[in-house]
């Protein structure tokens, strides 16, 4: 009886195993769930959308894109990524430098202030990559995606306000 019981305990495990693993993979974007290929890649890239972040790329999924435009969009995406790596990695050495400055043994108002300001310009200069990025996107969508796109924006923009008062208000979400 032990024996069987075991048995049954291992299928059980397994199976349970083989349930998970799919729901896994549909859960975590661009990692074999969706539509996969261009449309799950563009959730995640730099300076386009990150976690929390309801940018464009995110806001795309439900216009049914031709594949020709997932090409263009894929194209441009990928151009800009060179770019605003670089702008990352200077926001990060900014960051440790400003780190650094503030626990150095002789503070220097002057450094901070200019490391700081850099920080504005770098910052600055990506947020105009990501608003140019997103421009040039658009400009891909059809005047009926574009349409859509902007519903879908003043959706959620509405959800937000009223998630900020406690409430949700409207109905169900428009790509739902």
């Amino acid at each position: 009886m032990n024996k069987r019981k075991s048995i049954i305990g291992a299928f059980l495990l397994a199976s349970s195993i083989a349930l998970a693993v799919p729901l896994a993979a549909q859960a975590a974007p661009g990692m074999g769930g969706g539509k996969g290929g261009c449309e799950a890649s563009m959730h995640m890239g730099p300076g386009m959308d990150g976690p929390g972040r309801g940018g464009m790329m995110r806001m795309l999924k439900g216009l049914d894109l031709t594949e020709a435009q997932r090409d263009q969009i894929f194209e441009l995406k990928h151009a800009e990524m060179p770019k605003m790596r670089e702008q990352m990695k200077l926001m990060r050495d900014l960051k440790n430098q400003l780190r650094e400055a503030a626990t150095a043994e002789n503070y220097d108002a002057a450094r901070v202030k200019a490391l700081t300001e850099q920080q504005s310009v770098a910052m600055a200069t990506m947020m105009q990559s990501r608003i140019a990025g997103e421009r040039a996107v658009y400009e891909v969508l059809t005047p009926e995606q574009r349409k859509q796109l902007q519903e879908k924006r003043a959706w959620r923009g509405d959800k937000r306000e009223g998630m900020g008062r406690g409430m949700m208000r409207g109905g169900p979400s428009p790509d739902a």
